[in-house]
Parts: structure tokens; C-alpha cells; sequence
């Protein structure tokens, strides 16, 4: 499962999608987000977190047609601070 929020295509004839949710590894690189379940989805993003289920492998796939390399499985996610 990756976090992801539905994306409109912004003018007539656009497709809509997917924008795929990314964050920062510990050195600052950006990176995806992946979890090998719901659970452990909503235990760090919360109930309210949009997402879709796809392979691992696809999800490397799209993202690194971004740029984007590195795919972090189950990461730990800091609470938001008030």
C-alpha cells in the first residue's frame, strides 16, 4: 500500500490519477512510502490517509520516473507536533 491522494487533471482532456505521498530519508534524499499493510499504514498516516494497493515493483517503477529512487517500507513517522 503506498499513501496517495487522488490528483484531477487540471484542463479538458487531461487524465485524472494519483499524486504518489513522499517524505525525506534521513539524509535528505526523497524518497517514497510503502506498507506491507493497512495496519501499519493508518498506525502512522491515520484513518483519514488516502491510499492504493500496488506491487512494490510498479510502485518503484512510477516513482522513479520522478527521480525518485529510494522506496521506504514501513517507516517510522514522527507525530505532527501542535
Amino acid at each position: 500500500m503506498a499513501p496517495a491522494r487522488p490528483h484531477r487533471g487540471g484542463h479538458e482532456g487531461a487524465e485524472d490519477g494519483v499524486v504518489f505521498e513522499t517524505s525525506r530519508s534521513a539524509t535528505g534524499e526523497r524518497c517514497g512510502l510503502a506498507f506491507t499493510s493497512t495496519e501499519a499504514l493508518v498506525s502512522r498516516l491515520g484513518p483519514d490517509q488516502p491510499w492504493v494497493a500496488l506491487p512494490i515493483g510498479a510502485l518503484r517503477h512510477l516513482l522513479g520516473e520522478t527521480g525518485i529512487s529510494v522506496v521506504a517500507v514501513d517507516p517510522y513517522i514522527p507525530a505532527e507536533t501542535p
